[in-house]
């Protein structure tokens, strides 16, 4: 573009403007540009370079993006953000194949702990056992190698286990006479004496495992933040089941302080919802620069049974519909994703909501006859395609392959109507947006297995995934996620052109610029 011109007395002046790139704006209307101009943090205008001259001043910033994609900022509607910031204080666990590997990487974290005295907690985060060339979870005596000094707590990839060595045991009370809430379980030797690993008791550890310093914990956050720039996410929703009010609170905070930038809607767990009640608070309200949101229910199946029971899921679900809110069940397995439909239908039957969109988290595990229930309740699926790249060989080994074709489903639900929207589970998997639309479109493992290739998604579909339905799932669709006039100024330039790029090589595109409420947030 030539030089700034002053702007048309008619036209306002543009703050910001990107030009000469490829600019896919999933507006129907207009789906390609070649600019897009910005002022007071709403996109001002879209069109080609001569038709935004006008709004050009001697005071508009420029930026070109010869070559480059700009795209709308990416929404991730389900991460998990504190446990994230945890993760960068402790000893990342993730790339271990060994229990030695493990017993490594923890020594090296209690060598940089100092001489503090034995109260301090060592911290393991994202092992997987599947990935260990034991194919079991370390147990008690594996970390007491370690130490029986400090005590130890590792926090699967999943979230779903822990194990904690001997000193983590006693100082939480945990000993032969325990007995787990309902829903969690404590494995036990042939003496009953527990082996450490513990499977959904991550509520009740929350209460007797100390919390992070707030000094880590806020440099916690702001890696965490800086990451989510550097991969071009704009806003985000917190999923974690255990939010309170309180913790809606300390989001706002973190944003009035500047620790975290990207608009946040956080959800709140059904625990607390006689909170959000007493509060007098309406779905989706703004508290600062932070939205309360979906109200979260954690559904899921121990030894045969599930957590809650059916009737007490149908009670919560009924309290939070009846309420004008939007539930969101986390439902991974054929069982549990059952008893949500059916919860969810119940409710709608009692009180018909045409526009609830109401989601189930995850729903990996969905055979054909759950779609009929899905588009008939009008739920919507939030779902992780990266899934199946970073974790599909563990898939394959592990769940029956007749079953193959019933895992995270795309394709399907599009074509029956039903709503769905790509999130990343953030840190149970990478915050990689780019990966995960690969994914969507080549539906492979690392190692190469193909998981029901008929469910795979366009290049426009898999970008929609993470732009445009996660704004509507939020209720935003008229604020974000497309490149329309009128809608916040949330963007992201990439370093190539998507539209050439085969569907093996999307993840290869790197973030260049991320934008948010027109303001450059990070650049390389």
């Amino acid at each position: 573009m030539p030089s700034p011109a002053h702007a048309a007395p008619s036209a306002p002046a543009a703050d910001l403007l990107l030009y000469a790139g490829h600019i896919l704006t999933l507006d129907p209307s207009r789906p390609r540009a070649e600019a897009v101009a910005i002022a007071g943090g709403t996109i001002l205008a879209v069109g080609t370079e001569q038709e935004l001259r006008p709004f050009v001043s001697h005071r508009t910033q420029t930026l070109p993006c010869a070559g480059q994609t700009v795209l709308p900022g990416f929404i991730d509607p389900h991460l998990h953000l504190f446990a994230w910031a945890s993760r960068y204080c402790g000893a990342d666990l993730s790339t271990a194949q060994s229990i030695p590997a493990i017993q490594h990487l923890l020594k090296a974290r209690l060598a940089n702990l100092g001489h503090i005295g034995s109260r301090e907690w060592l911290r393991g985060y994202g092992y997987d056992e599947f990935f260990l060339t034991e194919k079991r979870h370390p147990n008690r005596r594996d970390l007491d190698v370690v130490t029986t000094d400090h005590p130890i707590i590792l926090r699967h990839r999943t979230g779903h286990a822990a194990v904690l060595n001997s000193a983590a045991l006693q100082r939480v009370g945990i000993d032969g006479n325990f007995t787990p809430p309902d829903g969690g379980n404590m494995e036990r030797s042939a003496n009953g004496e527990p082996t450490g690993v513990a499977y959904e008791l991550e509520s009740f550890l929350r209460t007797v495992v100390p919390p992070l310093s707030l000094q880590e914990f806020l440099s916690g956050v702001q890696k965490a933040s800086k990451e989510l720039l550097r991969q071009g996410v704009c806003a985000f929703h917190d999923a974690s089941a255990g939010n309170t009010l309180d913790d809606l609170k300390r989001f706002s905070q973190l944003h009035a302080d500047g620790t975290l930038l990207p608009h946040t809607t956080v959800m709140v767990g059904i625990d607390a919802f006689s909170q959000v009640l007493d509060a007098k608070c309406e779905p989706f309200s703004q508290h600062g620069q932070v939205r309360l949101g979906s109200i979260k229910i954690m559904l899921h199946e121990s030894g045969g049974d599930l957590y809650p029971h059916p009737d007490d899921l149908a009670k919560m679900v009924w309290q939070v519909h009846q309420h004008g809110f939007q539930v969101a069940i986390h439902a991974v397995e054929e069982a549990p994703i059952c008893a949500a439909l059916e919860a969810i239908r119940q409710a709608q039957r009692r009180l018909p909501r045409s526009d609830q969109r109401h989601r189930i988290e995850h729903c990996t595990l969905c055979p054909p006859p759950f779609l009929d229930t899905l588009a008939e309740t009008g739920c919507v699926v939030v779902m992780q395609p990266g899934f199946l790249h970073f974790y599909g060989d563990k898939y394959a080994a592990e769940i029956d392959p007749e079953l193959h074709d019933w895992l995270y489903r795309i394709k399907s639900f599009q074509d029956r109507g039903i709503p769905v929207v790509g999130s990343s589970d953030c840190p149970i998997a990478p915050q990689a947006p780019l990966a995960a639309m690969q994914a969507a479109m080549m539906r492979q493992s690392q190692t190469g297995i193909s998981f029901n290739p008929a469910e795979r998604f366009s290049l426009s579909e898999a970008i929609s995934l993470f732009t445009s339905a996660g704004a509507w799932i939020g209720f935003e669709e008229n604020q974000a996620g497309r490149i329309i006039p009128g809608m916040r100024a949330d963007l992201v330039v990439l370093d190539s052109d998507l539209t050439t790029l085969s569907p093996e090589s999307i993840s290869s595109a790197t973030v260049q610029t991320t934008i948010i409420d027109g303001q450059v947030v990070w650049s390389v």
